[in-house]
Parts: C-alpha cells; structure tokens; sequence
C-alpha cells in the first residue's frame, strides 16, 4: 500500500512538470524507492533520454543546451560519460563546486545524472546545487547504463590511452585530410566528416569494434558528427575523445609526423603578392603569433570571418568579425558570400573549419586570387562577450 501511495504522489508531482508520459512511466517503473523518495520529497524534475538527447546537441560544450553533470566518482566518469558532461562527484561537491559551476549562472539549466534508476547520487547532488541557489535542475534517472546502450560515449585522454596501448580500439581522425596528413595519432586512419559516405568501406566489419573518433578538442564537432553517424550503423562501442589530438599531442602521446606532407603542399601554390597580414609557415594560414598580438588593431580592409553555424556564432566570436556557415555551402557560394575586396582571414574554434574553408576555394574552386584569403589555425575559446583566448597551433613548415 506505502509503494502505491509514493507511486500516486510521485506521478502526480511529476505531472505538474509537464514531463512526457514516457518519462514518467519509465521513472516509476525501474527508479528503486530511495531515489522516489527523494526526487518526491523535493519536487525534482526528470527527464528521459530523448530530453537529454535534445539538450546535448551537436555533443560540444559550446552548443550544449543545458550543463549535463556527471555525479559519479572521477574515475567512471573519465572511462565514459554523456557528451559534454562535466564531473562533479557528490562526495567531491565541497572541492569542486567553484572551479566546475561557480562561473554558471543560477538559472542555467542543468542536468544531472549517475548510474542508473537505482542510483541516488543525481538526486543528492541535486539538493546541494539547490541548497547554492540553482533555480533549474533537472535530473536524468536512467543515466549512464542506458545512455551508453543508445548512443555514444565521450572518454577522456588516459582512457583512450591505455585503449591505445592495448591496441583495443580502432581509431579515426574526424579531421580535414591536410590536417591528418599534418600529424595525427599514430596507427589511425583519415575519415573526414564531410566525406564520410566515401570511406565507408574501411570501417570494421564487426560492428561491436571499439572505435575512437577524434577531431581538434572541445570545440570541434566533427568527431561527434562521425560517431552519431556510425551508432545509427548499428555501432555498438563508438566513443569520441573530445580533447582530441591538440590533448595527444601535448602529452607526447605517439603521433605522425609530416614528412609526407612536403610531397603534396606544392599542389597549391599562391601568388607571391605583398600583403597586409604575415604569411604563416603552413600553406594559407596566417602567422599565429603574429595575429594574436595585432588582431585588434587591424586596418578595415582586413576581415575576419567566422566559418562556423549561426548559432555557435551567437555564443561569441572575435569582435568585429562576420559569420559565413561554410560547412553548408559549395565552394562557389561560399567566394560568393565574401566580401570581394580586401585581405581575409578564416577562423573557427580549432583552426579545422577554417582551413578546410580555405580548402574548398583553393583546390576545388581554384580560386586565382587566392592569395588574399588565408585561415588562422589555432585554438580559440570566446564567451557570449565576445572576450577571447587564441592560441596558435604549432606550424609544420608545409
């Protein structure tokens, strides 16, 4: 009689969340009465998969809808969380609260999850987020178990490593094939996001492989994009090492160098035209120290464009720059969107879009003035207040 009365209370206080009827039946059939109790007793919301699904997005913490928080100890949530989440264990709340959400607004939605409907981890944090005056919490009961069942899972740097090491997973650079060819993790191969339905044919054959996709770090969605693409394939074990290469590479993990490369850079060749902006080692990009320290003074014939979508647009790009979604475009209409005079510089969020930008009027366009186009290769991070770090990527010399 007690479990139906709490089941009574519980789908009527949850009814008045709005919630979907599939979450609700879903919540009251497997949550174990700790977590009822609880989510009851403080009139905590919950959400299914497809919410959470929604929320995520495109899978970077840039285009999240919502801050997704992992209540788990570290060491799970490293070998595999929901895409963009960050880790703020329960039992680590005091330690670290500030560094994870202290800079977050109060009413930003957040959604918290653990280890499934017995799990009473989310909810607990959730009473101390709400204890420091967060007004938007949601909790996702089902959690990591049934998320890793329908989707993919994001793992960080030691994890793909020791995968790495053991030779446990197959993996594959998201990444323009010039920025592959650059350097890469050694042993993966090139599978472009945007070239995908080409190089199908190399994917393995044993859809329960443990793949690790890869692109330019946090910002960068091409290894999303891949993964997603491969979980409706019928993948079983995809996972997406968000920090990707720029984090391999730091931690001097086995890498590629760019001997072939040399072979291949003089298939695009340029005018030897004097220009404003300095020349970068690399093939079309820009000195990126010497843009970090000028940028702001540029003269107006000098535009900086943002080849990223609208919306990524929106939550903050370099002052004064303009948006021009590339990736939607075909190379003649992407000459066409820029402005027809003056000195050009393409920039993302890890120097990615923007070469593969710089790619597409260069070696298919064929673009004859070519030369006043260029691509910043670096990593930059802006807030919706346009206040931006930019930090260049090393040059190869190709």
């Amino acid at each position: 009689m007690k479990k139906l009365l709490l089941s009574f209370i519980l789908l009527c206080s949850l009814a008045l969340l709005n919630l979907s009827a599939s979450a609700l039946k879903e919540f009251d059939a497997n949550a174990s009465t700790k977590v009822k109790e609880l989510v009851t007793k403080h009139n905590l919301t919950v959400v299914d998969y497809a919410y959470v699904q929604k929320a995520v997005g495109k899978g970077t913490r840039q285009m999240a809808k919502a801050v997704v928080l992992d209540a788990r100890p570290a060491k799970l949530y490293e070998m595999g969380h929901i895409p963009s989440a960050l880790s703020l264990p329960d039992n680590k709340f005091a330690q670290m609260y500030e560094e994870t959400l202290g800079s977050v607004a109060k009413d930003k939605e957040l959604i918290i999850y653990c280890g499934g409907f017995d799990c009473a981890k989310s909810p607990q944090l959730a009473l101390m987020l709400m204890e420091k005056k967060h007004t938007n919490i949601k909790i996702y009961a089902a959690g990591m178990p049934q998320w890793s069942q329908k989707s993919y899972d994001e793992i960080e740097l030691n994890v793909a490593y020791a995968m790495y090491e053991k030779r446990a997973a197959f993996f594959i650079d998201a990444r323009p094939y010039g920025m592959f060819e650059k350097g890469t993790i050694l042993g993966a191969i090139s599978i472009p996001d945007t070239q995908f339905n080409q190089f199908t044919g190399f994917l393995p054959a044993n859809v329960k492989t443990p793949v690790i996709t890869f692109c330019g770090g946090h910002e960068c969605a091409k290894s999303h994009i891949i993964a997603k693409t491969m979980v409706s394939m019928g993948y079983q074990n995809v996972k997406v090492l968000a920090s990707g290469f720029p984090s391999w590479k730091a931690a001097s993990y086995p890498t590629t160098g760019a001997a072939v490369v040399k072979k291949q850079a003089a298939v695009v060749t340029t005018k030897e035209v004097e220009t404003f902006l300095k020349k970068g080692e690399d093939t079309g990009t820009v000195d990126g120290k010497w843009f970090v320290q000028n940028y702001k003074t540029f003269p107006k014939n000098v535009i900086l464009v943002n080849v990223k979508s609208a919306d990524e647009f929106k939550t903050g790009h370099i002052e004064g720059s303009i948006n021009v979604n590339a990736e939607k475009m075909k190379p003649q209409e992407l000459l066409n969107a820029l402005p027809k005079e003056g000195e050009i510089v393409f920039y993302c969020g890890t120097g990615t879009r923007a070469m593969e930008a710089w790619g597409m009027l260069a070696e298919e366009l064929k673009y004859e003035d070519i030369h006043r186009i260029f691509y910043l290769d670096a990593n930059i991070k802006c807030n919706e207040k346009n206040e931006c770090t930019i930090e260049p990527n090393e040059p190869l010399g190709v």
